[in-house]
């Protein structure tokens, strides 16, 4: 037979029973105390359970249920235990009867352990159950408890274990039940789970923001409302408020949040917050009232948050759209009212309440859609009254505690840059103030404290300036650590770094050590303030310090072929890394192999050679181009027209084989652990031409790159180059910087002291500047400018590949790659048909294997060609404001312009034996070797666009579309010299589709727009 105790009971029953029964029930507990059988209980754990058990500590909570320990059989002559939290007392009779039986036998004698022995086992935990628990595991709850099974029954045990259960804030109610079992007692937890968030919907009607916008604003301001969450009705209301602020922020004021809760069967819950946003609220007038110094408009720019959106400093079109209104905003420009004035001198200058009237607007009148939609709204006109006061000066400027420099008239005007008479500028103040902190840290004083105040002089515009400093403690560098580098070895990281242990910490060397960290390209991006841990010893006066790096991607990896008919087929494969083994060198691979082109090429950098700051570096490389004109015309046609010009014999076609090798050596040195290098570098190429046609053998002997004058190429040419260097960079990141600068300024020197046969000079000069944008700081201004000029000397000139091309993403995104080039015209000859006076074509009989046969009669005349020679001059510029939308992708507004001259023209000649040769056939022509420029070809072109650029780690550079729009370009129609007159002609009409074939101008359209992609940077 066993007995069954169920509890659940709460604060306030617990107290009110108490009452109710402490009198009686402490009667009857002395008149048991006084038998022999309550004495004889006093050794078992009974007086534990005559305490009133604790009260649950929330509540807030729902009732709780209070532990009872279940009392163990007694003999016959012991009473039951009262219990205080019973309504009634426990009934005696039914107790008394139980051991009669036992009392009728005859064994009286026998000893007492028999009788122990099974209260002992009886009061052991036989099992402990959970009911209820649909969610969390029953592994889990045994988790959370002390009490196991096969421990003895304690009440306060059992208490501890049901608080630890409900502190977990999983469960709505909880009761315990206790049963005696077969061998003890069976400890059972019914429980009552709280109901689960299951969804979270939003209404239609929220349009101003997105429901991502939202759960980041949740996340941001810890509201802890999300999906599969306890439900919490205290969260959802702070949900409700949260979102209310949000689109308040966005201009709905009147805005109503209404969360509703819906049941789903069987213990979830669905969210729904019904949102009414009703009218949109934005800035109407802005009113500045009492200021007499500055006008309202300068005011007002003041005022980042509120004022609108238009080109700044612009008479007309200051203010164009009116920005959405906030109240919590409009405190915020309230105080950068008062900063302003306060940076102009007036430092009394206060801004007082101001007054908002909302009025309604829109809804009726003139619709236009863009211009002017004049939807239904309000406007907010806000009246801002300010108190300039009058314009302090400073009287004297004293310093308190500085011990470090013995005399401070330098801080007063190299640092804080203001005199005894100046306009005292708190602006100036707080730049000094971070300029002193700067010069502290470069002495190792990282803890210095600068507190300056302000004394005023009565009745006049005076005003003394006192700045008192904590100076702190000096210290030095004890240990440098590193943590991330996963793959970079730490020497890798150490030799970049300014700072050596036993070293002063100086805070400027610190900041351009992270800098020539982030100019590696091996980490993401690192911040001098966030790079590293710095823990103090202060007893040592030392500091050590951790730095935490994240390696990125170092390995980029292409593979690329195609098979095509008239192509033929190709593959390619490319592989570099900027992190070779973690040691910081540079490995790059380049391979495409194919029917037309071959190219092979090795490169390999090693940064500090024998751990010293010097770096070298060489690259191999093998080309081979076969040019079939058939196909490379069928290629750019699109077209298979190579049948058609094998009717033409193979000696008549331009087939030739272009091959090419060589190599170069670079070499380059820090100078002074700084961010300058110089560098030299040696670089050989020979290039020679196989000819497979008689055609393409008098090409290259008498036009010799049509008719360009230059070493011949099917003699080879050699170029023999040295090229010295001096960089500056301090440019942040390789890949997406944000600051910093660079300077590139080399000469290359090409001769034939140096066993080439070309003798060039090409000076080039390269800048980049990066900064923030003052609009905004994660905006970018990016800035570039490159110039080069090439030259021939000791009687040679440049060979004609050697010139220059510009155009496409590499520096004038708008324009064909390599499309922007003077043009001009080289005297040649042409080949034309002859014709009858009546227009048709005449005929002449030759004979063709033996017999006599119908051709077309054709003659020979002098005529001036169109060739693209390419400039000697170069000079290219572009901007870029660069916006980060979110994570790896910006948006890119850029403007480009660049120009492509001849400017020296005696460098452009034409081969002296060809025009011998022309000459001699054609007297009357009259070449004088000079190339004829179309000057208009020469004219600036300029670009600007949009350009969304993504950067994906394994390419290691960015992908880009961008759309140009060209306002500076070429379009005109280019009419060449006409050098054939009448007399080379047999008749007129011959004489007329000449010059309308050979002497007609031709039509030269850049365009006017261009919708690209492309992958890598313009700088």
């Amino acid at each position: 037979m066993f007995c069954s105790r169920r509890i659940r009971l709460s604060s306030a029953s617990v107290l009110l029973l108490s009452l109710l029964t402490v009198v009686p029930l402490w009667s009857q507990s002395q008149a048991q105390s006084s038998s022999p059988a309550s004495q004889s209980a006093e050794p078992q754990p009974g007086p534990a359970a005559q305490q009133p058990s604790p009260q649950p500590p929330q509540p807030q909570a729902p009732p709780a249920q209070q532990p009872r320990e279940q009392q163990p059989k007694q003999p016959a002559t012991q009473q039951p235990k009262t219990n205080p939290f019973e309504n009634v007392p426990q009934a005696e009779p039914p107790q008394q009867q139980k051991p009669a039986p036992e009392q009728a036998k005859p064994q009286l004698e026998a000893p007492k352990t028999p009788e122990t022995a099974p209260q002992a086992a009886e009061n052991v935990i036989e099992s402990i159950e959970f009911r209820g628990a649909r969610r969390v595991p029953q592994d889990t709850l045994r988790a959370l408890i002390i009490t196991k099974k096969g421990d003895i029954y304690n009440e306060d045990a059992m208490h501890g274990d049901f608080m630890r259960l409900w502190n977990t804030g999983r469960f709505d109610d909880i009761r315990l039940e206790t049963e005696q079992g077969k061998t003890g007692i069976i400890v059972r937890y019914v429980l009552t789970e709280r109901r689960v968030v299951r969804s979270i919907k939003y209404s239609p009607g929220m349009k101003s923001v997105s429901v991502s916008e939202v759960l980041d604003r949740f996340q941001e301001r810890k509201v802890g409302l999300t999906v599969e969450s306890q439900y919490d009705p205290n969260k959802v209301q702070r949900a409700a408020v949260v979102l209310k602020e949000y689109l308040a922020e966005r201009g709905r004021q009147f805005a109503t949040v209404e969360p509703e809760i819906r049941q789903v069967p069987p213990s979830s819950l669905e969210i729904t917050f019904n949102v009414n946003e009703g009218p949109k609220v934005k800035v109407g007038t802005i009113d500045i009232q009492g200021n007499q110094v500055f006008s309202d408009r300068v005011v007002i720019r003041a005022m980042k948050n509120l004022h609108p959106i238009g080109i700044p400093h612009s008479i007309f079109f200051e203010s164009i759209f009116a920005k959405t209104y906030d109240s919590s905003k409009l405190e915020e420009d309230k105080e950068r009212v008062r900063q302003f004035y306060q940076d102009k001198g007036y430092f009394m200058a206060r801004v007082l309440d101001q007054k908002v009237t909302l009025r309604d607007v829109g809804g009726k009148g003139l619709r236009i859609p863009l211009f002017k939609p004049n939807k239904p709204g309000k406007r907010a006109d806000i009246a801002v009254p300010v108190e300039e006061g009058r314009l302090f000066h400073l009287s004297k400027m004293n310093f308190v505690g500085v011990k470090l420099f013995k005399t401070t008239d330098f801080l007063q005007k190299q640092i804080f840059q203001m005199q005894e008479g100046d306009v005292f500028s708190t602006a100036k103040l707080r730049k000094g103030i971070d300029q002193l902190k700067k010069l502290y840290g470069e002495f190792g004083y990282i803890d210095f404290v600068p507190e300056p105040s302000f004394d005023p002089n009565p009745n006049s515009d005076k005003i003394d300036l006192t700045l008192t400093a904590d100076e702190g403690k000096q210290f030095f560098v004890r240990r440098i650590d590193f943590s991330g580098n996963t793959t970079t070895r730490d020497k890798v990281i150490r030799r970049e770094l300014l700072l050596d242990e036993g070293d002063i910490f100086n805070s400027r060397l610190w900041e351009l050590s992270v800098l020539r960290l982030n100019q590696l390209g091996y980490f993401e991006t690192l911040k001098a303030e966030e790079a590293a841990t710095i823990q103090r010893n202060t007893q040592s006066n030392t500091v050590d310090l951790t730095l935490k790096v994240k390696e990125r991607g170092k390995n980029s990896i292409g593979l690329n072929g195609g098979v095509s008919g008239i192509a033929g087929s190709f593959v390619g494969f490319n592989y570099s890394t900027n992190n070779f083994l973690g040691l910081g060198e540079t490995l790059s691979i380049e391979s495409q192999l194919g029917t037309r082109m071959r190219d092979v090429s090795f490169g390999f950098t090693e940064p500090y050679f024998l751990d010293k700051p010097i770096q070298m570096g060489f690259v191999v490389y093998l080309r081979r181009f076969n040019f079939d004109q058939g196909r490379e015309i069928s290629i750019l046609t699109g077209r298979d027209l190579i049948p058609l010009f094998n009717q033409l014999g193979k000696d008549n076609l331009l087939n030739y084989i272009q091959n090419g090798h060589g190599f170069s050596f670079s070499t380059s040195k820090m100078l002074r652990r700084s961010f300058a290098r110089v560098g030299l570098t040696y670089g050989f190429d020979n290039s020679s031409i196989v000819v497979n046609s008689n055609a393409s053998r008098q090409y290259f002997e008498f036009i010799n790159f049509q008719g360009i004058n230059g070493p011949n190429s099917l003699n080879g040419i050699k170029t023999s180059s040295i090229t010295p260097s001096y960089t500056y960079n301090t440019v942040n990141h390789p890949l997406t910087p944000t600051g910093g600068r660079s300077l590139f300024i080399s000469t290359q020197f090409s001769g034939s002291f140096l066993g080439g046969n070309v003798n060039t000079i090409r000076p080039t000069v390269d800048v980049k500047y990066f900064r923030p944008s003052p609009i905004h700081r994660s905006h970018i201004l990016a800035f570039h400018a490159m110039g080069s000029l090439l030259t021939g000397y000791g009687g040679k000139v440049a060979p004609p590949f050697a010139r220059t091309y510009i155009g496409g993403e590499q520096d004038i995104r708008g324009f064909d790659i390599w499309g922007v080039s003077p043009i001009a015209f080289v005297p040649s000859e042409a080949t034309v048909s002859v014709y009858n006076n009546d227009g048709t074509p005449r005929q002449q009989t030759v004979l063709v294997n033996g017999a006599p046969a119908k051709v077309a009669d054709t003659i020979k005349i002098p005529v001036y060609q169109l060739i693209f020679p390419g400039g000697d001059t170069q000079v290219v510029t572009n901007f870029e404001y660069r916006i980060t939308i979110f994570g790896p992708v910006t948006l890119a507004v850029f403007f480009d312009a660049g120009v492509n001259r001849i400017l020296r023209s005696s460098q452009l000649t034409m081969n002296p034996g060809r025009i011998a040769e022309l000459n001699g056939t054609y007297p009357q022509a009259g070449f004088d070797g000079k190339v004829k420029i179309a000057g208009g070809t020469q004219k600036m072109r300029a670009s600007t666009g949009l350009e969304l650029q993504v950067l994906l780690p394994i390419v290691q550079a960015p992908f880009r579309i961008y759309w140009a729009y060209n306002p500076l370009l070429v379009r005109e129609y280019l009419q060449p010299p006409i050098v054939a007159d009448r007399s080379f002609f047999p008749n007129n009409t011959t004489f007329l589709n000449s010059v309308a074939l050979w002497g007609r101008a031709f039509p030269f359209f850049e365009k006017r727009s261009t919708f690209r992609f492309t992958i890598g940077r313009t700088f």
